[in-house]
């Protein structure tokens, strides 16, 4: 084992990576690496497992969960020091890195931050569990209703052909209408490859006669109990006595709640536009999981956004297959709420291209096409285009680092009404793919020019031209939206006035920070505000968010539009209280920011 490799891997997984570097190499020495292979059982006990490589699934009672790379499995019962019931088993070969419980306990009592972090873990996965919906979902929801099927006669070479056509990874054998049999790419491996057997064997040499088989309206537990029971990772389903599809352990990894990772790894694993398109209703999925669930707003819209990262970069390397490698280097940025991570499933495009060089003849040739790629792409794949052209398809949104850097200059240095307005968007900005030093230069060109007096005055004068919803009286305000509904609009009239607020003084103060709770935590640091003032900020904002994404998931539910409207009367007497009060802290806080900031120059 290189003792070097391990502590390259743990610098890049939390909480290891917070250790410091000679307890880490200290680690790093005490830990003994197991390889797994698919199918298999490990039968560790009594030590941390972190996840290197490879899928494993963990079972827990009548529910499965993932486990990929950086995920620990074990703590549960060090934790608690007793038998959790818990299995994990090999789904895909891979790597495990083994910690022996005296050196895990060693490093919980001598690292407090440490400790925290499986507490915290600990704590979460029991709220998981007892929120999984898993075992209610039925069998026929889980799986692709749809037979791809192969005759008894039929070679191993004709069955390896179709597998790969339909990307498949297992065959059901009907003859005469009936299920005789099931082939899968472990019965080629061990029956076929291993057997040194020719292409021209009958399939009914090596298929798995009479499968076992479950009901489409089976719950989804009592297929996990019957594919463990009998080791088995594919299970035909029946309907009416009719076989009408199977369903995969892949599958039931779906089905699962507790790790969106699953989802960003399926992403990254899509080599076709097909592929994915079709990322668009896994993400509603998860959303409509997550929501059941009842996840903090924030934490959804940090998984979002890490999941429309992750088709942007699927989508920005399918784009260069097609195209050819980038003749320069680039940054694909986005902006707005995807750049702060605060987006939800109402967000659109917003991104550009920042280059290496200016983009003219071959080079700008070759971005726009990659622009229209990406950005068409991205519609497909659930994220609408941008109604305002804030994408890389507009040509003034492809420039070089100086083309960028004289942008933002002119919006300083003369900043108009649409300059102004282009600053909610461009300011926060976020490199999704490509080069983070070209970001960075940007971005310490924007720094050393935006705290200049007049641009900060302009745009605090900008951020305070919009009122939160609350009369004279502190009773609502409410206006109408194009499909005549009534409300209080949580974005314009809330959300969105802490987000200028807070941009305001980051952009005074040289904070590089984007997202806005980050940007509250560096202002504190910096004592520009006091820590009631933002963490005042962060409750309103927190307060917010969580009743926007009520309204979408209620949407997403009902099958609805989306709507920023809330309608007070459908809050209680609390939710209306604290909605008060947030609007309240952000009046006072645009107090703060007049009296600081737009004073007569």
């Amino acid at each position: 084992m290189q003792i070097q490799d391990v502590v390259q891997f743990l610098t890049q997984v939390p909480p290891f990576a917070d250790l410091p570097a000679a307890d880490l190499t200290a680690l790093s020495q005490q830990i003994t690496v197991y390889y797994a292979v698919q199918s298999e059982q490990l039968p560790f006990t009594n030590q941390l497992v972190l996840v290197r490589t490879g899928l494993f699934l963990m079972q827990q009672q009548q529910q499965l969960y993932p486990l990929q790379s950086g995920d620990c499995w074990g703590y549960r019962q060090l934790l608690a020091q007793q038998d959790q019931n818990e299995q994990l088993h090999c789904q895909e070969d891979g790597l495990v890195y083994l910690i022996p419980q005296p050196v895990f306990v060693q490093y919980q009592q001598q690292f407090k931050n440490f400790a925290l972090y499986f507490q915290r873990l600990l704590g979460r996965s029991l709220h998981l569990h007892q929120q999984s919906a898993t075992d209610n979902r039925r069998v026929g929801d889980l799986c692709a209703l749809q037979v791809i099927s192969i005759q008894s006669q039929a070679t191993i070479q004709q069955a390896a052909q179709l597998m790969t056509q339909q990307r498949i990874s297992s065959l059901l054998v009907i003859d005469e209408q009936q299920l005789t049999g099931i082939l899968t790419d472990r019965d080629l491996r061990s029956k076929v490859l291993a057997q040194g057997k020719s292409a021209l064997t009958p399939v009914a040499e090596v298929m798995t006669r009479n499968p076992y088989r479950i009901h489409a309206d089976a719950f989804a537990f009592e297929a996990l109990q019957l594919m463990s029971q009998h080791n088995i990772h594919h299970l035909p389903v029946e309907r009416s006595g009719v076989v009408s599809g199977v369903l995969t352990t892949s599958d039931l990894v779906r089905s699962t709640q507790e790790h969106p990772l699953f989802l960003i790894s399926h992403i990254h694993r899509q080599h076709d536009s097909a592929g994915l398109s079709a990322c668009a209703q896994a993400i509603h999925e998860l959303s409509r999981q997550l929501g059941q669930q009842q996840l903090p707003s924030t934490e959804i819209s940090q998984i979002l956004s890490t999941l429309y990262d992750a088709l942007a970069q699927s989508w920005l390397k399918l784009a260069q297959q097609h195209l050819g490698p980038a003749p320069c280097a680039f940054s694909w940025l986005c902006f707005g709420s995807q750049a702060r991570q605060d987006m939800l499933l109402s967000a659109d495009q917003d991104n550009a291209l920042l280059l290496e060089k200016e983009p003219v003849g071959d080079i700008g040739r070759y971005f726009s096409a990659l622009a229209r790629f990406v950005c068409d792409g991205l519609a497909s794949s659930g994220q609408i285009l941008c109604p305002g052209n804030v994408m890389a398809t507009n040509e003034k949104l492809c420039l070089s680092l100086a083309g960028w850097s004289a942008r933002f200059a002119g919006m300083i240095q003369t900043p108009t009404p649409q300059a102004l307005l282009d600053s909610t968007i461009y300011f926060d900005a976020r490199v999704v793919a490509g080069s983070q030093a070209l970001f960075n230069a940007l971005q310490s060109d924007i720094l050393n020019a935006s705290h200049q007096q007049l641009f900060i005055w302009q745009l605090a004068k900008n951020a305070l031209a919009h009122q939160p919803p609350l009369g004279f009286f502190k009773h609502f305000i409410l206006e109408q939206d194009g499909a005549k509904r009534r409300g209080l609009d949580l974005k314009k009239r809330g959300i969105a006035l802490i987000h200028d607020l807070v941009r305001v003084h980051a952009l005074a103060h040289g904070i590089h920070a984007v997202n806005t709770p980050a940007r509250l935590s560096a202002l504190v640091s910096q004592q520009v505000l006091t820590d009631c003032q933002a963490r005042d900020l962060t409750a309103a904002f927190a307060l917010l968010h969580q009743l926007r994404w009520q309204l979408q998931y209620a949407a997403l539910a009902q099958g609805g539009s989306f709507s920023n409207l809330q309608d007070p009367a459908e809050l209680n007497v609390l939710q209306r209280h604290q909605l008060k009060d947030a609007f309240a802290v952000i009046s006072q806080h645009q107090q703060i920011v007049a009296q600081r900031y737009c004073r007569e120059l």
